[in-house]
C-alpha cells in the first residue's frame, strides 16, 4: 500500500485548489488498487510455483552471504526516502530564497 511519507499543512493544503487534492486522492487510490492487483497476481504466481522443488544455490568461499529481498527491499527504499526528503527540503529552502518576500 502507498502511504504518504509526509502530511500537507493546514496552511499549504489552503493553497492547493480542492481539484488538485481530490485527483491527488484519486491517483493514489488507482496506485492502491493497481499494487493490489499486482500482489494478489504474485501470490497466485507464488503458489503455482511452490509445487516446484527449491533451487539449491551454490555458495562462494570468502564472500558473505546475500540478505533477503526482504531486507534489501527495506533498505533501498529507505535509502531512496532519505533522499527524496533531503531533496524536498532542498527544494523548499531553495524556493523559500528565491519567492519575494510577503
Amino acid at each position: 500500500m502507498v502511504t504518504p511519507s509526509t502530511k500537507t499543512t493546514p496552511e499549504s493544503a489552503t493553497e492547493i485548489p480542492a481539484i488538485v487534492q481530490k485527483l491527488r486522492e484519486q491517483l493514489m487510490s488507482a496506485i492502491e488498487q493497481g499494487q493490489q492487483m499486482a500482489i494478489d497476481a504474485a501470490q497466485t504466481w507464488a503458489k503455482a510455483l511452490s509445487v516446484l522443488p527449491p533451487m539449491d544455490l551454490p555458495t562462494i568461499p570468502g564472500l558473505p552471504a546475500l540478505p533477503s529481498i526482504e531486507a534489501a527491499t527495506k533498505y533501498t527504499f529507505d535509502m531512496a526516502a532519505d533522499i527524496l526528503n533531503a531533496q524536498r527540503d532542498f527544494a523548499l529552502q531553495l524556493t523559500s530564497a528565491l519567492a519575494p518576500a510577503k
